[in-house]
């Protein structure tokens, strides 16, 4: 069984992770943005391009929730128990 600092530590790197993943997928989301909107201007709307918009938006869809919505939730529940975590291995010392 890990000792609680051990599990102090292990949150905080999965945070710290958390944090580099959604900013990576933020700047990464930008970037696949201009690039599908370059593609999307220079290619005649066919069947084709009709089916990569739509595959398109709902891939942007689901990218942009997390970063906007689902990361800052999953980053703030993980913030709260590393300080609870934190406040309680301070008062047992």
């Amino acid at each position: 069984m890990a000792s609680l600092d051990e599990t102090y530590e292990q949150m905080a790197g999965f945070n710290r992770a958390l944090e580099g993943f959604s900013e990576v997928l933020a700047s990464s989301l930008a970037d696949l943005t201009n690039f599908h909107n370059e593609a999307m201007a220079a290619w005649d709307v066919d069947q084709s391009s009709q089916r990569y918009n739509a595959s398109w938006e709902e891939l942007s869809e689901a990218l942009r929730l997390w970063s906007e919505q689902d990361a800052p939730v999953y980053r703030e529940f993980i913030a709260d128990k590393l300080m609870i975590l934190q406040e309680y291995m301070e008062a047992g010392r």
